[in-house]
């Protein structure tokens, strides 16, 4: 249903592709525009629906849930690899019938039981491509999901709320007196804010290979929202992605953790990740349909949502 409702929305975008469509650049010259599907931001749950791949791979790689932890990248999904194998399940197993479809495609193929990608006719349009690192969901929820529970189960959620609670406050930094062990949820400038102070909270409680992990892991994220990456940095990147799998834990089978093997590629073919961040449409979510929410009578909550975004 995803992809069928997009490929109606986008079909103006398919035939601008195709043979282009005059428009007008800052300079009011005349210029013949094609379309192409260069960038799409979203979450991973949505990313593995985008690219037709079942959740137990990586939406960008071929690299399965029990392989998440090596060190080195699966081959990359490409647009041939992704069609082929919807192909060849639809050639075993009838689409039409569909739980038996579905079956097939979860025991023996990646795809996700998609039949037509929205994006299979656009262009050269390749999920490995314009599937770009999400800095909000992929690194600063990976942060809070993860390395903050390790925290809290080495010392303790009472420790860690206890030793950000005395720190002094500094203008411009977010501030929990009342911890933050039993939160559910952080805005993005919570997030930066709370991988500058993680390490020095919990120096001298930590392990030294812990605190090593956890601040090779914090070096990446900060080095992978750099505006300018050249070589060094991709090389610095690197180091610290393997310094940070080096840490006391069993396996690091994360998928969030899985894909930031893919952020040198990704950097390579479509520039800096901090470009592609979610965060703005994230925050309006805010302004734009909650606060004016909360200002109105409470009824009718998505038509008064598509009122406010229509004016």
């Amino acid at each position: 249903m995803f992809h069928f409702a997009i490929s109606i929305i986008i079909q103006s975008l398919k035939e601008a592709e195709l043979n282009g469509v005059p428009m007008s650049d800052p300079n009011g010259l005349l210029c013949l525009v094609h379309t192409s599907l260069v960038l799409w931001i979203a979450d991973l749950p949505e990313q593995h629906v985008v690219a037709c791949v079942s959740s137990r791979y990586s939406p960008i790689s071929t690299t399965a849930t029990e392989q998440f932890g090596e060190s080195v990248p699966s081959p990359a999904h490409c647009h041939e690899a992704i069609l082929d194998a919807i192909q060849e399940a639809c050639r075993l197993c009838d689409p039409c019938d569909i739980a038996t479809f579905h079956k097939l495609c979860l025991a023996s193929f990646q795809p996700n039981s998609i039949v037509i990608p929205f994006w299979s006719d656009w262009g050269d349009a390749c999920p490995l491509i314009f599937l770009t690192p999400d800095a909000l969901h992929q690194w600063h929820k990976f942060f809070f999901d993860h390395c903050m529970c390790w925290v809290i189960n080495i010392i303790g959620g009472a420790e860690l709320d206890c030793r950000l609670s005395v720190l002094q406050p500094w203008t411009g930094t977010c501030y929990w007196h009342n911890g933050i062990s039993t939160l559910k949820q952080l805005s993005g400038r919570e997030h930066c804010d709370l991988k500058k102070l993680l390490l020095v909270v919990v120096a001298g409680a930590f392990t030294p290979a812990a605190l090593c992990a956890l601040r090779a892991l914090t070096e990446f994220i900060f080095l992978a929202q750099s505006i300018f990456l050249y070589d060094e940095t991709l090389h610095s990147l690197h180091e610290a992605l393997r310094q940070g799998k080096n840490g006391p834990l069993e396996h690091f089978r994360i998928p969030k953790l899985e894909l930031t093997l893919h952020v040198k590629r990704s950097v390579c073919a479509m520039g800096a990740p901090y470009q592609w961040s979610s965060d703005i449409t994230e925050r309006c979510h805010i302004t734009h349909v909650k606060t004016p929410y909360h200002l109105s009578n409470h009824r009718n909550f998505h038509e008064q949502c598509c009122c406010f975004l229509d004016c």
